[in-house]
């Protein structure tokens, strides 16, 4: 069975990321006033640069969008472009003195486009001095708001895409009313699993709970479910949950409760990501006392090929 290819790897485990959390909350103690930590500018870089890092780690560990993208990495400042070689072969029959049929493979070219994002904020310095806020909080605010971000550019790429029908004439999505149902979902299944190999179903945990009694649904081992969020096999695709993080604030969640997903090994999209580390930055601001940090992402979706996913609707 194949795997993902293409997954994030992050640069510290999560018992690595931890102990890394704690040192950064340590850091601060030796400080006694805001003044200090602003006349010690070496320090100023390097929290900056570790809560950064921390956070890109975080991330990594939680992010499930290179489930559904094959990724790939530019510099700044490069144009990528994608070059498929398309079989234009074929065997004709031959007649006597006549001049055979001739065929040469063609090619096609498509320019990958990305936006850049900025994830910007201010440590509080008094409120880190007088205990009110640790400042391994940002780390996870700051991972937070990336995987929400690529997870919901990566899902709404996929739904708007998946219209119409794929090269067999079967229909890229489905609809049913108020909860999914074993005949959608297995005719959605048979359908894809034609075109697409190591088939997954993902989604919100309360777009998925009516699977977990369907007939054909296996357990996972517990140990599998804890790492990876996966809760088992139906019919031999993976059932994996994806997790919503509500945000308070904006009051917006981010992975749709009346959708899920389908696709495989096989990915029919690209994410292109620049490496834009040359644009981080940190200040800080004396008057409110507040160090500044921020850095860049820079990433876009192109769905070269929707028949290789699956959508299906609840209304």
């Amino acid at each position: 069975m194949e795997r993902f290819k293409d997954l994030r790897v992050a640069s510290r485990s999560v018992d690595d990321l931890e102990e890394a959390k704690n040192a950064l909350n340590e850091s601060f103690k030796r400080f006694k006033k805001v003044g200090q930590i602003m006349a010690d500018t070496q320090f100023q870089y390097e929290v900056a640069e570790l809560t950064r890092q921390l956070a890109v780690d975080q991330f990594n560990l939680i992010d499930p969008s290179p489930m559904f993208v094959t990724r790939r990495s530019a510099e700044l400042g490069e144009t990528v472009e994608l070059e498929e070689v398309i079989n234009t072969m074929k065997a004709v029959r031959r007649h006597p003195a006549s001049h055979p049929m001739t065929f040469t493979p063609t090619k096609r070219k498509y320019q990958l486009t990305s936006g850049q994002y900025d994830l910007a904020f201010a440590m509080d310095l008094e409120k880190i001095l007088r205990g009110q806020l640790e400042p391994s909080v940002f780390v996870d605010h700051a991972s937070q708001a990336l995987t929400r971000l690529y997870t919901e550019t990566v899902l709404d790429a996929v739904d708007t895409a998946c219209t119409g029908t794929d090269h067999y004439g079967r229909d890229l999505r489905d609809s049913v009313a108020t909860a999914v149902d074993s005949t959608t979902l297995d005719a959605v299944l048979r359908s894809l699993g034609d075109v697409n190999s190591d088939v997954f179903i993902a989604g919100r945990y309360y777009a998925m709970f009516p699977i977990l009694g369907f007939t054909g649904f296996a357990d996972a081992a517990l140990e599998e479910i804890r790492k990876t969020g996966m809760i088992g096999y139906y019919k031999g695709a993976r059932v994996i949950i994806l997790n919503d993080d509500y945000n308070w604030f904006y009051g917006t969640g981010y992975v749709p409760d009346d959708r899920i997903y389908l696709g495989g090994a096989n990915k029919g999209a690209i994410m292109l990501e620049r490496d834009v580390s040359a644009l981080d930055y940190q200040g800080i601001d004396t008057e409110k006392a507040w160090l500044k940090s921020g850095f860049r992402v820079d990433f876009g979706i192109d769905v070269l090929q929707p028949w290789k996913y699956r959508v299906i609707e609840i209304t």
